[in-house]
């Protein structure tokens, strides 16, 4: 609107309406367009560079109106890695730097000197290093009423990679999960639920719309939301994890049992601002660890009457073997008896081989007693032919006793006379022929 328009609307006078667009033009309410000798003016909103400079905490270069740089602030100077005499003066077009390369930083200088504020992203790489920033056109006016721009830079850097890093995370914590069987639910301090995954849906029998901002408590029998609201209320910074085996009903109505891991996660004053919780079905376990204490039970039973009965049985061995000593006691009392009887002892089987002889019958042989037993009766008794053994034999009978002269032959080859006591004994189903001979010249015996 020309001064004449703005006078005739406002009914005022026209030097007035002029004076005061003057004085809301230097605050930057109102912007002035010179076509002709007609002086246009329209509402806009500009920064007084004064006040921008004070209070904007963003780098700025500041421009006039011919796009040639007046002002620019240490941040500038910080983030592009220049000093003053680079940037201070230079066409914004012109600067040496890549960045000033983008012809559209001159065209948001451009429209922010003609009152439009608008911004653009840029990547771009400054002393070797890439940066991401949204250069912001405001416009502005300085304290002599002309018009001008601000470029203000943002650094989004940090802040890009920060999102690529939470977005990476995002990823990796959905790849994780969605190929759990294991329930994961994310519960607020007031434990309504604000995540959870598809296992945890299909065992709750809901759908995760359905589930979301639904209290955990509810998907356990009510006697256990005491204790449930004790577990949460004991986790802390101190203690960020406590486990729990809860008891719930399945699906189909029959009771089971999971276990659950529960997790804080704190702020920076140590107060909780999630539970990351993490739960399984342990209903066969419960039942296998219930059966296994039972057969334990059971095996600590069998172990106590086993032990009884070893206890019992090794107090009988006990006494066998007392017995037993006893009987050898009385074996080598009766060895010994035999060894050393003043008689010759001789003792063969029915095929005429020596299989017991006694000391007393090895002095009188002169044969050493372990080259007795390689011995038969025919080589003792040279009389004794095999038919009159087999003689002897078919008249024989358990405890027929018989006393004769007969001969023995020792082992120098020498015969000598013996008067022979001889017997027939039964022992284990076998009969054996037992001969007892003494010397009958005692000189012959020496």
């Amino acid at each position: 609107m020309s001064i004449t328009e703005i006078s005739s609307a406002l009914h005022i006078h026209r030097n007035t309406a002029a004076k005061q667009l003057d004085i809301l033009r230097l605050k930057g309410d109102v912007d002035r367009k010179q076509i002709g000798t007609a002086r246009n003016y329209f509402l806009v909103q500009r920064v007084p560079v004064s006040s921008l400079i004070e209070y904007w905490p963003a780098p700025l270069i500041v421009c006039d109106a011919h796009q040639n740089t007046v002002m620019i602030t240490d941040g500038v100077l910080a983030l592009l890695g220049c000093s003053l005499d680079v940037l201070y003066g230079m066409p914004i077009n012109t600067i040496p730097i890549s960045l000033f390369n983008d012809a559209r930083i001159v065209d948001i200088c451009h429209d922010a000197i003609q009152g439009r504020s608008r911004s653009i992203t840029i990547r771009t790489t400054i002393r070797k290093q890439e940066l991401l920033l949204r250069i912001t056109g405001i416009p502005v006016v300085f304290d002599s009423g002309r018009d001008g721009a601000a470029l203000a830079f943002f650094d989004r850097t940090e802040m890009q990679n920060t999102l690529q890093a939470l977005e990476r995370l995002k990823q990796k914590y959905s790849s994780l999960i969605s190929g759990q069987t294991e329930y994961i639910v994310h519960i607020k301090p007031d434990l309504t639920i604000t995540f959870l995954n598809a296992p945890f849906a299909y065992r709750a029998g809901r759908s995760e719309e359905q589930i979301h901002g639904m209290t955990f408590l509810s998907f356990f029998p009510a006697n256990t939301h005491e204790d449930i609201r004790n577990l949460f209320g004991k986790i802390s910074m101190a203690e960020p994890l406590h486990r729990c085996e809860l008891p719930m009903i399945r699906l189909k109505g029959t009771p089971g049992r999971e276990e659950w891991e529960i997790r804080g996660i704190f702020d920076e004053q140590g107060g909780v601002t999630t539970f990351h919780a993490i739960g399984r079905d342990i209903t066969e376990l419960y039942h296998c660890r219930e059966q296994l204490e039972q057969y334990h039970r059971n095996l600590e039973n069998i172990i106590d009457e086993r032990t009884r009965s070893m206890q019992e049985a090794n107090r009988m061995l006990m006494a066998t073997i007392r017995e037993k000593e006893e009987l050898e006691k009385e074996l080598l009392f009766v060895q010994f008896a035999f060894d050393h009887a003043s008689d010759s002892i001789l003792i063969m089987n029915e095929e005429g081989q020596i299989i017991r002889a006694n000391k007393t019958a090895a002095a009188l042989l002169g044969y050493p007693p372990e080259e007795l037993t390689a011995l038969t009766v025919h080589d003792i008794n040279p009389a004794i032919t095999g038919a009159v053994w087999k003689e002897m034999w078919a008249d024989s009978y358990p405890g027929k006793r018989e006393q004769t002269v007969a001969i023995h032959r020792r082992r120098n080859g020498r015969v000598i006379p013996v008067e022979v006591s001889r017997s027939f004994v039964r022992f284990l189903d076998r009969m054996y022929f037992c001969s007892i001979a003494r010397p009958i010249d005692a000189g012959d015996e020496a």
